[in-house]
């Protein structure tokens, strides 16, 4: 069985084709959108010698590019996304890219595709605090009102779910809370924002749904090889930290940071007034935070992994060890 891994140059990427090979894939190609890392192919070839790896290069913006990519692939693992850049850049990488890549599979006859989605596109804003969110939350219907990479996450899956329906093969979708580790970012907006030589924490006592980049790997390489069609998955580790306990930790092992504490209630009121604003003004002051997205993503929710320990997932390292290491590489990387 032929995999093709989209995005396998990236944070995630490259750790999802270590954890396929590790759990039985024997022949990955690897696409990238122009070269391999160095390293990259030698070290998976050096580690899994019995394995077949393969590289192909393309713009998923491109259809023909796109479409040169499937000669012999059994199954595509789409994990490719626009992660930053303007409101149209994330739609694009992410939206646009998609598409081609869903037809493009469809007509290649392609048996199976896994999408890595997201926890964003989740309509949470109205449960109770302290609910539990699991695959049985609602999804959002247009993801507009949570920005640019709610919208585009949330239309990902619309696209997904419209391809598998017209070409008829399986899917399985993961959805990541806040993917961290060596390599990865430093703050998830969840925990609070820097701005005005300031840190304001916002998340305060919420728990932060964290996943270490290896232990997401592991999910996604577990459900692409053993889970049932039509199944989605929320990949969040064990053990999660308040956001607030986040922050102190980076605070005394990353470097200082001057914190003004924000309540949720004050929080919710702020970003009304930010949005009455907002369209008073017609534009001139960003609704960066709306009562929307205050509610959504800074609601005190409980977090449930147990659909994937059910097809046998178990995080490897866990969230301490791993914040450890976050923190150890954040460290090294601001001198």
């Amino acid at each position: 069985m032929k995999i093709l891994l989209t995005g396998a140059a990236g944070f995630l990427g490259r750790r999802i084709a270590r954890s396929l090979l590790e759990q039985g894939a024997t022949d990955l190609l690897l696409h990238v959108r122009q070269h391999a890392p160095a390293g990259l192919v030698e070290t998976l070839q050096r580690d899994f010698p019995a394995a077949r790896i393969g590289v192909v290069a393309a713009n998923l913006l491109s259809r023909p590019a796109v479409d040169t990519m499937w000669s012999g692939v059994d199954l595509l693992v789409h994990a490719a996304a626009g992660m930053r850049g303007g409101a149209a850049d994330m739609f694009a990488n992410t939206v646009v890219g998609t598409r081609n890549v869903l037809e493009a599979a469809g007509v290649a006859g392609v048996r199976r595709v896994v999408l890595i989605s997201s926890f964003s596109v989740y309509r949470t804003d109205g449960l109770a605090a302290q609910a539990l969110m699991d695959e049985q939350v609602p999804l959002e219907t247009v993801g507009v009102d949570k920005g640019p990479y709610g919208y585009a996450k949330t239309r990902q899956e619309q696209l997904f779910d419209e391809c598998r329906a017209r070409y008829g093969y399986e899917g399985v979708v993961l959805r990541p809370g806040v993917i961290y580790g060596p390599g990865g970012g430093a703050m998830s907006p969840r925990v609070g924002i820097g701005a005005l030589g300031f840190f304001f924490s916002l998340g305060g006592p919420a728990l932060l749904p964290l996943t270490y980049v290896d232990n997401c790997a592991d999910a996604v390489a577990r459900a692409t090889l053993h889970a049932p069609a039509g199944s989605a998955f929320n990949v969040v580790d064990d053990d999660l930290p308040a956001c607030s306990t986040w922050l102190r930790r980076y605070r005394a092992e990353v470097r200082p940071l001057r914190v003004i504490r924000l309540p949720y209630a004050l929080f919710l009121r702020g970003a009304g007034w930010l949005q009455a604003y907002h369209r008073r003004s017609r534009g001139q002051l960003p609704a960066v935070f709306t009562p929307y997205v205050v509610r959504s993503m800074f609601r005190p929710l409980r977090y449930s992994n147990a659909a994937l320990k059910a097809i046998g997932w178990t995080p490897r390292v866990a969230t301490t060890e791993g914040m450890g290491r976050a923190f150890q590489d954040l460290k090294s990387r601001l001198g």
